[in-house]
């Protein structure tokens, strides 16, 4: 009988499986001690640079003397006279709520507007007027109440 040499399959021992073990450990630790984490710096530059400003309040002034006029066939203008004081306006804006819908925008010089009849319905609402100033600043509005009874009847008023 004679016999045939067969390779022995090779199975890590515990000896071979610590060497394995302690040298990933070693690798894993040389990384950590090459791989530093990155140090802050700081510009190699200075430059001081002194400002000085101002600042001051201001405030948009609102229309006052807020009128109204409105009847038959007559749709609802509203009259104001031009605030004193104040930031320098820009313009004026104007807007309808409640049963209403709308609004334009004015001159700094207007000093009137008549609602057009085919914004209003049978209803009332709130007429509202902001002046506007420089920045998107707005005044506080003024407001009065429009109303059309029938398609020809209008009317208006100011507190």
């Amino acid at each position: 009988m004679s016999r045939r040499w067969v390779p022995a399959v090779a199975t890590p021992t515990r000896r071979g499986r610590r060497r394995w073990l302690a040298g990933a450990v070693a690798l894993l630790l040389a990384c950590t001690v090459v791989l530093a984490p990155p140090q802050s710096t700081l510009a190699a530059w200075t430059d001081t640079e002194y400002a000085t400003g101002s600042l001051q309040a201001g405030t948009v002034n609102p229309p006052t003397n807020l009128q109204c006029t409105a009847g038959l066939a007559t749709p609802p203008t509203f009259t104001w006279t031009l605030p004193v004081g104040g930031l320098t306006r820009t313009g004026f804006t104007w807007s309808l709520s409640g049963a209403f819908t709308g609004g334009g925008s004015l001159g700094a010089s207007a000093t009137s507007v008549t609602v057009p009849g085919a914004l209003l319905s049978i209803g009332t609402g709130t007429f509202r007027l902001v002046a506007n100033g420089p920045g998107g600043w707005t005044s506080t509005a003024v407001t009065g109440t429009v109303g059309m009874l029938t398609a020809l009847i209008y009317s208006c008023s100011v507190p």
